[in-house]
């Protein structure tokens, strides 16, 4: 099946690992070149370029964190260097506040915010005029399902929920789609262990 996804120009967030590598790997298996980061390992994305590189994707990479707008400028101004386009967007990166209300401190609830909150608009603001520029874009925003459930992440994953619904609403006219993908309990490399005894006690 043709996704369309050849030639295009796909930039994913937090790409080390689970959600953020495996994205990269499928993307480029269907054509797409690929601008990648992260803020954490760049050994890490390194690997994920190099499994990603071996459909013959071109592949960059950069140290960015999201949060912090004049770095997004500088990773959006170095895929438009390289490739002249940025088609897909997808927000991987997150950061989550573990306990209730009164166990998260101000300082991981502003941590938390800015990364799945602030992050995502700085990058939708600076990628958006290229996909209207070709009158085509898709974003993807990564959640999970506490924007549906009473947990402690809930009201910034509804925030993401919103928000995502704006992109979409506005831009849908330029031919550019904003999606949210909310998954459930995925064991990943962060949380080893955390939900497992829950899981199979079912």
């Amino acid at each position: 099946m043709d996704t369309g996804l050849t030639g295009k120009v796909v930039l994913i967030t937090g790409a080390t690992r689970n959600h953020g590598r495996c994205s990269a790997i499928a993307f480029a298996e269907e054509g797409a070149d690929l601008l990648i980061c992260t803020r954490s390992s760049m050994d890490l994305l390194e690997e994920t370029a190099e499994l990603a590189a071996k459909s013959g994707a071109n592949v960059v990479t950069q140290q960015c964190d999201v949060t912090e707008e004049d770095q997004v400028e500088a990773l959006v101004k170095r895929g438009m260097d390289e490739f002249g386009h940025i088609d897909v967007l997808v927000n991987n990166a997150g950061w989550r506040a573990r306990g209730q209300l009164l166990d998260i401190s101000n300082e991981t609830w502003d941590t938390t915010l800015r990364t799945n909150v602030h992050a995502p608009f700085l990058l939708c603001k600076a990628t958006i005029p290229s996909m209207k520029s070709r009158n085509w874009g898709r974003i993807i925003n990564y959640s999970g399902i506490a924007a549906f459930h009473g947990s402690s992440g809930s009201t910034l994953k509804m925030a993401n929920l919103g928000f995502t619904r704006a992109v979409a609403a506005a831009y849908g006219k330029y031919n550019i789609t904003a999606n949210l993908i909310a998954p459930g309990s995925i064991a990943v490399e962060r949380t080893p262990g955390q939900e497992i005894p829950a899981g199979q006690g079912t």
